[in-house]
C-alpha cells in the first residue's frame, strides 16, 4: 500500500540517473516503469527492482536508486514530515544535484 508521497507525483528517471536518499529509513521506493538498482548503506544485499516492484528502506544512512533503464518511480513515507534528511536527484550525464527534499529547509523554510 502506498502512503503519502514525498515528491509530488512520480519521478521520471532517464537511464543512468540516480536518487540519493539520506537517512530515509522506512521510505518506500516503488517502480512504476523501468528498472532500478537499489543499494542501502550497511546492507550486504543490493536489489534490482522492476516494474511493479517496491522496497521499503530498512536502514538509516544513505540509499541509492540508480536507473538501469528509463524508469518512473515514486518515493513515499509513512511519516507526514521530516521523513529523510535529504533527497537528491542527479540526472544522467551530469554531476549537478537537484535537491528534492531537505529536512532542515522543511523545518525552517526562511533559511535559504
Amino acid at each position: 500500500m502506498l502512503e503519502d508521497s514525498i515528491a509530488p507525483g512520480s519521478l521520471g528517471l532517464t537511464r543512468g540517473s540516480l536518487l540519493r536518499i539520506v537517512e530515509g529509513r522506512d521510505i518506500l521506493v516503488y517502480v512504476w516503469e523501468g528498472e532500478v538498482w537499489l543499494t542501502e548503506e550497511g546492507e550486504r544485499r543490493d536489489r534490482v527492482l522492476a516494474q511493479g516492484q517496491w522496497h521499503r528502506l530498512e536502514r538509516g544512512g544513505t540509499a541509492i536508486a540508480y536507473a538501469l533503464k528509463r524508469s518512473v518511480v515514486t518515493i513515499t513515507s509513512p511519516e507526514p514530515e521530516y521523513y529523510a534528511e535529504r533527497i537528491v536527484l542527479v540526472r544522467a550525464g551530469t554531476e549537478t544535484e537537484v535537491e528534492l527534499y531537505n529536512a532542515a529547509r522543511a523545518r525552517m523554510p526562511w533559511v535559504a
